[in-house]
């Protein structure tokens, strides 16, 4: 019997064989048991059980039985191989995320259950099976607003082809809707995840499922050890067939799996903070492709990840059909250059007189929300003429002057003694501030008589009931409460400190945050506008204004192409002592084509100061990095060489 034992060193992550008791025959692959390993207890997963050993040396014996479920399949086995060969960790690390921790009581629990509906259906009468509520009908579906939707559904039911697709919502659009007919179009028997990457979308759609009759049980982290084992034990029996949840939902064991769908793929709360740091997407795709799934990424604005595999040929992209414009969208404004010198000096401040007129008029047909950048973003810099932000010339990272040290990239090191701008060449650099708690104050005096409400930050998330008409709302980004019938105007202030933050894809970041203020807002049929104050000609902000329009999307990923930033490469950061990392790059045995950055200081919140290096290579070359990277690693973790190292393959905020 070969098993995979949990929490190894990185150079012992392999199956190990043991031999089976009489008295444990019941063993059967997937269940988790228990083994002496290097002289300690361990807990492993079985993968394997067969008749002969395949070595002369005598095996240890099998200790215990720990669960006699089969908590993981060979196919959720393979999907965990591959999730770590690229992420270049360790296997045991990813079962640990597909596994969770076993709940004595709610296995307990689980099993009594069984036995009472057990006992329940040999007694009751036969009853005929129930679909539940009518599927919704075809005028005004979005099967009928997406072109391709409905042969999507339709091949995600079962056949030869496994359908591959993302889709780009109008504001208009219920992603929960959307949701909700995808499940209707499934077949009785078919499971299907549907992932959010906030618990509050979690327990909006909860609530949906709910009030629709559709069966689902929600499967995150921020469940407690008990619920969490309780809905890995649900799902893995059959009971649910529709599981939804945070990024730790991917992994779950659902039968007869048919269909996975992504809500928002580019939130970086989806990004996992334990080794091997997967991202729930990329997991996602991997067992659409293991297990033979349809997969659906949803999101308000044009995907960087999504439009990459897209124009790749792995995703298709279902378009809208073409509808009037104030019917699917609000009024979107831009604080442009007119507007500004209309208003004189007023116009060029934070909130000039035009915004606090659309608030006015707002707060007059229904609530009003005031989107503010997001306190605590790392330092950076920009051209005071012309906004610029201030990049390195080798390695395009954002530059920054961390205390009142000199001006230098935190990627490559490299020091600026005076630095000029290259699109006007000015010398004068200026930083990015933001406030929300000041916006606040000024709000408040400006319009004493409304409610005020500040969502984010140290106030707190405001919920969703709690915001009315004639509410005005303070939100930071993903801080938003979601208003029944929508907000009547929308404002979005400091739009160049969300431009200007020391991240390569800041641009593409803002287009999403913005879009999903913009879905919250009433159509123009219905009053709603938004204004935007910032620089109005910069592309991000011009194509919020191109309402369906792929154009500022394949000109980033044409940027990065040239620049060498992902999707175009791969990444992997190395981080920990300065002599670790040294010690990392004398072993590393560097493929053609791989760039090496540092190592340099990095910001630790530790005592020590720690070090990083980046390796950057083409994609066409990625799995060569990847395996180089993680043959190091082994060869030190073999060794026991002092200094802890962390390897992240796509760090998310590297550039």
């Amino acid at each position: 019997m070969s098993v995979h034992v949990l929490g190894t060193l990185a150079h012992l992550d392999r199956a190990f064989e043991y031999a089976v008791p009489d008295t444990l025959g019941a063993v059967a692959p997937g269940m988790r048991v228990r083994v002496r390993f290097s002289g300690r207890e361990h807990e492993a997963l079985v993968r394997e059980r067969y008749e002969l050993p395949e070595t002369t040396r005598p095996l240890a014996p099998l200790l215990k039985i720990v669960s006699e479920d089969r908590l993981i399949s060979e196919g959720m086995f393979r999907v965990c191989e591959e999730v770590a060969k690229r992420y270049a960790g360790s296997l045991s690390d990813v079962l640990r995320l597909a596994v969770p921790a076993r709940s004595a009581a709610a296995e307990k629990a689980h099993r009594a259950r069984l036995e009472r509906d057990r006992d329940t259906s040999a007694h009751a009468p036969g009853t005929a099976h129930t679909q539940g509520p009518d599927p919704l009908p075809d005028e005004g579906s979005y099967c009928a607003k997406f072109a391709g939707l409905g042969a999507f559904l339709e091949h995600s039911r079962g056949g030869e082809a496994t359908p591959r697709a993302a889709l780009v919502l109008d504001p208009v659009d219920s992603w929960i809707s959307l949701v909700i007919e995808a499940l209707r179009s499934l077949d009785s028997d078919a499971g299907a995840i549907i992932l959010a990457s906030d618990q509050r979308d979690v327990d909006r759609l909860a609530r949906a499922l709910t009030k629709s009759a559709i069966d689902h049980v929600q499967f995150g982290s921020a469940q407690g050890p008990h619920a969490r084992y309780t809905a890995f034990l649900s799902a893995l029996d059959g009971r649910a067939r529709v599981v939804i949840g945070t990024r730790s939902a991917v992994f779950a064991p659902v039968r007869n799996l048919r269909m996975i769908v992504v809500w928002d793929p580019d939130d970086d709360l989806y990004e996992e903070p334990r080794a091997p740091y997967p991202h729930a997407r990329t997991v996602a795709l991997t067992r659409s492709f293991h297990e033979r799934c349809s997969i659906l990424y949803v999101s308000r604005a044009p995907s960087d990840f999504a439009r990459y595999l897209t124009l790749a040929g792995t995703l298709a992209a279902l378009e809208p059909v073409p509808a009037p414009h104030a019917s699917t969208h609000p009024r979107i404004e831009l604080m442009d250059a007119y507007l500004r010198e209309r208003e004189g000096a007023s116009g060029f401040s934070r909130l000039p007189s035009h915004a606090h007129a659309v608030i006015r008029c707002g707060l007059a047909e229904g609530p009003v929300l005031v989107h503010v950048p997001r306190a605590g973003y790392a330092p950076a810099l920009a051209c005071r003429f012309c906004g610029t932000k201030a990049t390195c010339v080798q390695c395009h990272a954002t530059l920054a002057a961390p205390g009142r040290g000199e001006l230098s990239c935190s990627v490559c090191a490299r020091r600026y003694g005076q630095y000029r701008c290259h699109e006007c060449g000015g010398a004068d650099l200026r930083p990015l501030v933001l406030g929300q708690e000041r916006t606040a104050a000024d709000l408040k005096r400006s319009f004493p008589h409304a409610t005020l409400h500040v969502s984010g930050g140290a106030s707190g998330i405001v919920d969703d009931a709690d915001v009315h008409d004639g509410d005005l709302v303070i939100a930071t980004p993903g801080a938003e409460p979601q208003v029944t019938g929508k907000y009547a105007a929308a404002v979005i202030v400091d739009a160049s400190a969300s431009l200007g933050r020391a991240e390569y894809n800041a641009d593409t970041e803002t287009v999403r945050r913005y879009s999903h203020v913009i879905g919250a807002t009433r159509t123009f049929d219905c009053g709603g506008q938004v204004l935007v104050v910032g620089p109005d000609q910069h592309p991000a902000l011009r194509s919020l204004v191109l309402i369906r329009s792929n154009a500022f999307i394949d000109r980033v990923l044409e940027e990065r192409t040239e620049l060498g930033l992902p999707p175009s490469s791969k990444v992997i950061e190395v981080r920990g002592e300065r002599a670790a990392c040294s010690d990392f790059l004398e072993r590393f045995e560097a493929p053609k084509s791989t760039e090496i950055f540092g190592p340099t200081e990095a910001a630790s919140f530790g005592i020590d100061a720690e070090a990083r290096v980046i390796l950057r290579c083409p994609v066409n070359r990625a799995s060569e990095l990847v395996e180089a990277a993680r043959a190091t690693m082994l060869v030190r973790s073999a060794k026991k060489l002092p200094g802890s190292l962390r390897l992240q393959v796509d760090p998310p905020h590297v550039f």
